[in-house]
C-alpha cells in the first residue's frame, strides 16, 4: 500500500506543478498583452497628442499621471453666449497650419492632424486666449485623434457667421438633420457623419488663395501701418445678419421679417374707415399725383373692376398704339408694353411696425441660443403691393423697392451706417443679402466699367509708374498723406470694378482685409465735421438717386486743380446738400461738357455741417468699396440647423 501512496503523491505533485507553471504561463501571458495594449495605447495617445496632431494646443490637451501609464485629456469648449458676454471681436483667418517643428520656425507649415486645431485657428483663438473657452475632459480618443466638443448650437452658430452653406436647397428648421451631411464655406468643407460615438464632424480647409487684388495695393496699406477697424459690434452683427437681422446702436437690431401668412394684404388698407367726406377734405387739401387720386377714390388696383381699369388706362393715355404710328413705332411700343408688364410682376415691399415679431418666429429662438437679446428689437413686417397701391402720404421714402416711413428709414441709416468691411467676407441670409442690395439701388445702378476717371499712376514711396500718364501730381499726395488715401482708394474701386466685369475672381481673406483696411483709412479722411458726422455724407450718396454719379463726373472734371477741389467746402443746411461751392471750384468748360446742373440735393434725416471735397469723395469711395464687399459674399443658410442637429458634436 506504501507503494501506491507515493505514486498517487507523486502524481498529484506532479499535477500540481504542471497546473502552476500553465497558471504562471497564463499570468505572463496575460501580463504581456497587457504591457502590449498600455504600450500600444500610450504610443496612440503620444501620436495623439504629438505636436502634429495638435500644433500649439498640445500642452493644455494633455496632462499624464505618475508614470505616464494613465493620460488626463482635455480640449476647449466654445460657447457662443460666452464669446457675446466677453465682448469678442473675432479676427477671422485663413488656416495655413503650423511649422513642421515646435522648437523651429520652417517657412513651411502643415496641418495639425486633429482638424479642429486648424478650425479654431480660421477663428484665431489660440491657447492664449483662455478666457474665451474652457476646457472639458475627454474620454478617450479616437481613430488617433483627441475630438474637441461642440454644442450642436454653438458650431452652428460659429459656421453662419463664417459664411458657410449647406448642401440643401431649403435647410429646414423643423425635421432633424440627415446624416451625413456636408456644408461648404469660404474656409473650407465641415462633413457629418454618425458613428457609434454619435455625431462626428471634420474640417477640411480650401487650397490657400492668392490675391486678387494687385500686390501694389496690399503692399501700400502694409507700408503705411494701416490696421483693419475694429468695432465693438462687428460680433453681435455678425451674428444678427446670419439670422435676417441688422445691428443697430446701443445693442439694438432692427429686424424686417418676412410676409406674415396670417395676416392678408387686406389690412394695408390703411384708410379703409375714412367717409367720402373726409376722403374729398383730403383730395382737396392736399397736392397728389394722378395715381394718389385714383387710388384714394377707387381704391387698390386688384380689387378694382375691368372696365374702371380700362376707363383709367384711357384716362391716363392709354397703352396701346394708335392707328397713326409707324410700323417701327408699334413695334417699340409692343416691346414697351411686354416691359411694364414683366415690371408689374416686380412688386413693392411697404413695411409695417409688428412689435414682438422675433418672440414667435424661429429668428428670435436663434438669438436666444446665441446669447443675443431681443428687448431692444425693432421690427417690422412686409406686404408686397403695387406700386400704384402704395400711400406715399404715409410711405414717402423708398430705397430701391423697400417703401418705408420716417421711422424707419431713420433706423435704415443707422443699420447701413455700421454696415462695413470688417475683415472676412460678408455672410448674410438671402433676405438680409436682398434687403441690402435694395438699400444700395442707387449705387448699384450705375456701376460702370470704370468708376474714378483719374490719374492711373501715382508714386508711392518708391513705386514709380511711369508707363501711364496721371493726371494728379503724385508731389501733392506725398505731402497730403491723407489725400494719397483717397486716391488709393479711388484706384482701388476701378480695379474691383473691372475685377467684377471682366474676371472670374474668388477674393482671398487677405484681400477682404485689405478692404477693411481702406475703409479704415478712408473714414480717417472723413474724419469729423462742422456740426455734423461724416456718416450723413455717405447717407447721401446712398439716397440721393444721381448725387453719386454727379460726383464721380466732378472728380473726373476737377483733375487740373485737385487740391482746391478737395478743399471746397459742401455745406448740409435745412436737410438740403449744397454742392455750389464745390462745383465752382471747377474749370466752367469742364463742368458745362459734362451736363451736371443739378447741385444742392433734398436729403432726408441729416444734420447742419460742412464738409471738404475730400469728405465727400472719401464718402462716395467708402461706399463703393462697401459695395464691393457686400457683392462679394457668401451667403448663410446653416442657421436652420439650430435646433435641428445634434446636441453633441465631436471635431476629429
Amino acid at each position: 500500500m506504501a507503494p501506491t501512496l507515493d505514486v498517487v503523491v507523486a502524481w498529484m505533485s506532479a499535477l500540481s506543478s504542471v497546473a502552476t507553471a500553465i497558471v504562471g504561463f497564463l499570468t505572463l501571458v496575460i501580463v504581456y498583452i497587457g504591457v502590449i495594449e498600455i504600450l500600444s495605447r500610450n504610443r496612440m495617445y503620444r501620436l495623439g497628442l504629438s505636436y502634429e496632431s495638435l500644433g500649439p494646443w498640445k500642452v493644455k490637451v494633455t496632462n499624464s499621471s505618475l508614470l505616464r501609464l494613465q493620460w488626463g485629456l482635455s480640449t476647449p469648449s466654445v460657447s457662443l453666449e460666452h464669446l457675446v458676454k466677453s465682448d469678442w471681436k473675432p479676427k477671422i483667418v485663413f488656416p495655413i497650419g503650423f511649422p513642421r517643428n515646435e522648437c523651429t520656425q520652417v517657412p513651411r507649415n502643415i496641418m495639425a492632424k486633429a482638424s479642429w486645431v486648424n478650425f479654431m485657428q480660421s477663428l484665431s483663438l489660440s491657447p492664449a486666449d483662455d478666457n474665451l473657452y474652457d476646457m472639458r475632459g475627454v474620454s478617450e480618443i479616437m481613430n488617433g485623434v483627441i475630438p474637441m466638443r461642440w454644442t450642436g448650437k454653438d458650431l452652428a452658430g460659429i459656421c453662419s457667421i463664417l459664411g458657410f452653406q449647406s448642401y440643401e436647397e431649403h435647410p429646414s428648421d423643423k425635421s432633424p438633420m440627415t446624416l451625413p451631411m456636408q456644408w461648404s464655406g469660404p474656409l473650407g468643407w465641415l462633413q457629418f457623419r454618425s458613428n457609434e460615438n454619435g455625431c462626428i464632424a471634420e474640417f477640411r480647409s480650401r487650397m490657400n488663395l492668392h490675391e486678387q487684388i494687385s500686390q501694389r495695393f496690399h503692399r501700400y496699406y502694409n507700408n503705411y501701418g494701416c490696421k483693419i477697424p475694429s468695432e465693438h459690434y462687428y460680433f453681435q452683427s455678425r451674428l444678427w445678419n446670419s439670422i435676417n437681422g441688422l445691428c443697430l446702436q446701443k445693442d439694438a437690431v432692427l429686424y424686417l421679417g418676412g410676409r406674415d401668412q396670417s395676416k392678408t394684404d387686406e389690412e394695408f388698407d390703411d384708410d379703409e374707415n375714412v367717409s367720402e367726406n373726409q376722403r374729398l377734405n383730403q383730395l382737396m387739401s392736399a397736392d397728389f399725383t394722378v395715381e394718389e387720386i385714383q387710388r384714394k377714390l377707387f381704391g387698390k388696383s386688384k380689387n378694382r373692376t375691368a372696365p374702371l381699369r380700362r376707363e383709367l388706362e384711357k384716362a391716363r393715355g392709354g397703352r396701346r398704339p394708335t392707328a397713326g404710328m409707324s410700323h417701327r413705332d408699334d413695334t417699340d411700343s409692343f416691346f414697351s408694353s411686354i416691359l411694364r408688364d414683366a415690371m408689374s410682376y416686380t412688386r413693392k415691399e411697404v413695411f409695417l411696425s409688428c412689435p414682438g415679431l422675433l418672440s414667435v418666429t424661429i429668428h428670435g429662438e436663434l438669438a436666444h441660443s446665441r446669447g443675443l437679446s431681443i428687448e431692444r428689437a425693432k421690427e417690422y413686417r412686409r406686404i408686397y403691393v403695387e406700386a400704384e397701391d402704395i400711400d406715399n402720404s404715409l410711405y414717402p421714402y423708398n430705397l430701391g423697392n423697400l417703401y418705408v416711413d420716417e421711422n424707419l428709414l431713420g433706423l435704415v441709416k443707422e443699420a447701413v451706417l455700421l454696415l462695413q468691411p470688417d475683415g472676412f467676407y460678408f455672410s448674410p441670409t438671402a433676405h438680409v443679402y436682398q434687403d441690402i442690395c435694395e438699400m444700395y439701388h442707387n449705387i448699384e445702378g450705375q456701376l460702370e466699367r470704370k468708376l474714378f476717371s483719374i490719374g492711373s499712376a501715382v508714386s508711392l514711396q518708391g513705386e514709380n509708374s511711369s508707363s501711364q500718364s496721371s493726371a494728379v501730381p503724385s508731389t501733392l499726395f506725398q505731402d497730403q498723406p491723407g489725400y494719397q488715401h483717397l486716391y488709393m482708394g479711388m484706384e482701388l474701386c476701378n480695379e474691383l470694378q473691372l475685377t467684377r466685369k471682366t474676371a472670374y475672381a474668388t477674393f482671398s481673406v487677405e484681400d477682404m482685409r485689405l478692404l477693411a483696411k481702406a475703409v479704415g483709412t478712408l473714414k480717417d479722411v472723413l474724419g469729423s465735421s462742422q456740426g455734423s458726422g461724416g456718416g450723413d455724407l455717405i447717407w447721401a450718396m446712398l439716397y440721393s438717386p444721381i448725387l453719386s454719379l454727379n460726383v464721380r463726373k466732378w472728380v473726373e472734371a476737377a483733375s487740373d486743380d485737385v487740391y482746391g477741389f478737395f478743399s471746397a467746402v459742401v455745406t448740409i443746411k435745412d436737410g438740403t446738400l449744397d454742392c455750389t461751392g464745390w462745383v465752382d471750384s471747377i474749370d466752367p468748360v469742364k463742368r458745362h461738357n459734362f451736363g451736371s446742373e443739378t447741385t444742392t440735393y433734398k436729403v432726408p434725416l441729416v444734420q447742419d455741417g460742412a464738409f471738404s471735397g475730400a469728405q465727400v469723395v472719401a464718402a462716395i469711395t467708402i461706399i463703393f468699396i462697401t459695395y464691393f464687399w457686400i457683392d462679394a459674399s457668401w451667403i448663410t443658410d446653416v442657421a436652420a440647423y439650430d435646433m435641428t442637429m445634434p446636441q453633441s458634436v465631436l471635431m476629429y
